[in-house]
């Protein structure tokens, strides 16, 4: 199954869950990312049927790397300050390892790692540093 068609049964996992839950594996059900999804791709808080093609076109295999990488940055800026900050990383690191009990030391870790990708050295990832960082990873882009 393609990502963004797992993408939207997840989406519509959260929107309709008494039609896909008995349908679909753990994995779908649990997506870490699914409410920051359906905010990056709702515009008004509701998930309309132009929401979903935007969210499958992106998701796309067709999909250019750097339309990829644009919605990437919108989904893990949490915060939605225009930039991916300390808070958003954390946040990241905690949904990826489903944990809340991390120990503040391991999340300091773990998020100087990240900051490798901080060319200006603020503490947190512009588009152009994130963009920057993405295009180097070929496991992202695939």
């Amino acid at each position: 199954m393609g990502l963004y068609v797992c993408v939207i049964k997840c989406v519509l996992l959260k929107r309709c869950p008494e039609i896909y839950v008995r349908q679909e594996s753990a994995a779908v059900r649990v997506n870490p990312f699914r409410d920051r999804i359906c905010r990056v791709f709702s515009m008004d808080g509701t998930f309309t049927f132009e929401d979903v093609l935007g969210m499958a076109s992106v998701f796309s295999d067709k999909a250019s790397p750097r339309l990829k990488i644009e919605y990437a940055f919108y989904i893990y800026d949490f915060n939605e300050n225009g930039f991916i900050d300390e808070e958003d990383l954390q946040s990241i690191i905690q949904r990826l390892l489903n944990s809340d009990d991390l120990l503040e030391e391991e999340l300091v870790t773990l998020t100087n790692h990240v900051r490798e990708a901080d060319l200006d050295n603020d503490n947190m990832l512009s588009f152009a540093e994130f963009e920057h960082a993405m295009s180097k990873s070929p496991d992202f882009l695939q």
